[in-house]
């Protein structure tokens, strides 16, 4: 079978372009964290913020203490397992609560003395 070279030039980018265009997606596909904003909307600074994962609370996520009124950007660098996770806040002034909250759905976790909420 004869095959015309501007057919197989075309085939041949048509290819190249798909390919490309699965790098990309990838790349993209890898930079999908979980990532938000945490607001201190409480009168206490938080000093922990953890997760829980298979029965035991996570390491802190948090090096310094997040303010009243401060804004934090948390990026938990994954974006796998289960979207619904139990988290826990605690302030200096030694009170502390835990809430199941869906990291899937939010884009700012707001902090109150007593609860969270998510938008």
């Amino acid at each position: 079978m004869k095959t015309n070279f501007s057919t197989g030039l075309i085939l041949s980018c048509g290819g190249a372009l798909l390919a490309a265009s699965m790098m990309v997606g990838n790349a993209a596909a890898a930079d999908d964290h979980w990532k938000f904003l945490i607001k201190n909307k409480s009168d206490h600074a938080v000093l922990e913020f953890r997760t829980r994962e298979d029965d035991d609370w996570s390491s802190n996520w948090i090096n310094n203490r997040i303010e009243p009124g401060d804004t934090f950007d948390m990026d938990f660098n994954t974006s796998e397992g289960s979207c619904t996770v139990r988290t826990q806040i605690t302030f200096t002034d030694g009170s502390r609560f835990d809430a199941n909250v869906d990291y899937c759905k939010i884009s700012t976790l707001y902090l109150y003395e007593d609860k969270l909420r998510g938008e």
